[in-house]
């Protein structure tokens, strides 16, 4: 029967492969990591929004980063995210509405610096805008997707560009319908809410 040494030192093969495995997991476990912060990232961006803290919420992208969120537009730079944006909301949206971020897909390769992700994200609205103010209601929702660019800038992750459209009840229509509607409406759809609702084929 023989008898291991404790004392002999490994063989050069084996330690190289031991080297191997443990660069692996590292890799591994770094990238857990990275994702579980992108997911954090998100998660703070949403409840920030459902609070109605507009204040810093343009740090949570990179200095170019480029958005298309519904009505908004397209903005190129945090600059314009901040005055065509979250000043905005800031002055209009008041509503104590209920928000939940759900069903992340996350791709991100090992020891990169850049991922994708999409998510289901629900709004349960309690108030709606009217001419007398607002209005108190239970049970209205929409859902809506977000498709998402991230960066690591200096250690943390950050949005390198953002899509955010409704896709139910009733999807936002695509951005040449929503601009015609706009248009028709002769005001503005973020404060009344008009003109977002997807034309059926056929309608006059």
């Amino acid at each position: 029967m023989s008898h291991t040494d404790p004392h002999q030192q490994p063989d050069s093969a084996a330690l190289e492969a031991l080297t191997r495995r443990n660069a692996l997991l590292e890799s591994r476990i770094q990238r857990l990591e990275d994702i579980e912060e992108i997911k954090n990232l998100h998660r703070r961006y949403i409840r920030k929004l459902a609070d109605r803290d507009w204040e810093g919420m343009a740090d949570f992208f990179t200095e170019d980063a480029v958005t298309d969120i519904r009505w908004h537009g397209r903005t190129e730079g945090k600059k314009q995210l901040v005055e065509e944006v979250f000043d905005e909301l800031h002055s209009l949206v008041k509503s104590a509405d209920g928000y939940v971020l759900s069903s992340p897909v996350i791709e991100l390769a090992a020891g990169a610096d850049r991922a994708y992700g999409e998510w289901t994200w629900h709004r349960h609205i309690c108030e709606f805008r009217t001419t007398g103010g607002l209005m108190r209601v239970w049970g209205p929702w929409l859902e809506g997707r977000y498709k998402c660019h991230y960066e690591r800038v200096d250690g943390q992750w950050k949005f390198k560009d953002m899509w955010f459209r409704v896709v139910l009840p009733d999807a936002d229509p695509d951005h040449d319908e929503m601009q015609e509607r706009i248009a028709a409406s002769g005001t503005q759809p973020h404060r009344t809410g008009a003109g977002l609702i997807r034309r059926d084929k056929g309608e006059a």
